[in-house]
């Protein structure tokens, strides 16, 4: 998967290039009180510390956390650009319930048009311990967003994908991106997709699965509710018969 051109055509063979319009979700509920906990405590937040006092993305109340209002105008910002340079054939969206808001908000002139929304677990934030990144009960989010495709959906009412007491391995994050890039995005009918999910997961993107050449401006952590438009080529390794 590459974002550039620095193959040797001889020994890689092109399969298909798309246009990928990346976008992090506004500012949720979690990014809140995270900035309000590390006012309060004047240090950094420990993620893998279990206490909801000391880590606020463990807190059972912040659960699939939402857009707050700053998170909504965030979206909102994106839509003069997303409508005159963007023409998403189709919306990707994380099934938690900020990505979807963001994807509703920034790429409303398409969802009104009829252009379709899907889910696809693939582009989840990362799984486990993070009670911001359980999902809620997919009967609830269905109804909450009846226009979205969820027929992709298989975490349940109980987020099977979800590990309550660690978070998922760096490793195991990359592959998750790597087969939806691989396995699903590149196999997508569309030529220009626009794909809503998450920091952590955009910068695993960009960092171990994607070649980005170095460039700091793709390789660096997402801002809330940024979009950065890619062409996104994917290549495998030519075989030479001797």
């Amino acid at each position: 998967v590459d974002t550039h051109d620095p193959y040797d055509a001889e020994r890689f063979t092109l399969l298909t290039t798309k246009t990928v319009h990346f976008q992090r979700h506004g500012q949720g509920y979690h990014n809140l009180f995270a900035n309000v906990t590390r006012e309060l405590l004047g240090t950094e937040i420990d993620s893998d510390d279990t206490n909801p006092s000391q880590n606020p993305f463990v807190r059972p109340e912040l659960q699939d956390s939402p857009l707050t209002g700053l998170g909504r105008s965030e979206a909102l910002s994106r839509r003069a650009f997303v409508n005159s340079h963007t023409a998403p054939q189709i919306v990707i969206v994380s099934p938690l319930h900020r990505a979807i808001q963001t994807a509703l908000i920034s790429f409303d002139r398409f969802h009104t048009s009829g252009v379709p929304f899907l889910a696809h677990e693939g582009c989840r934030e990362q799984l486990g311990l993070f009670t911001c990144n359980k999902a809620l009960p997919i009967s609830q989010t269905k109804v909450d967003f009846p226009t979205i495709d969820f027929s992709l959906i298989t975490h349940g009412e109980e987020d099977a994908l979800w590990i309550p007491h660690a978070r998922e391995e760096p490793l195991d994050e990359s592959d998750r991106v790597y087969r939806f890039l691989t396995e699903f995005l590149m196999h997508r009918p569309e030529d220009e997709i626009a794909v809503v999910c998450h920091s952590a997961w955009l910068f695993s993107m960009c960092n171990t699965v994607m070649d980005c050449g170095g460039d700091e401006s793709l390789e660096s952590w997402f801002d809330t509710s940024e979009l950065r438009s890619m062409k996104v080529s994917f290549y495998k390794e030519s075989q030479h018969k001797l």
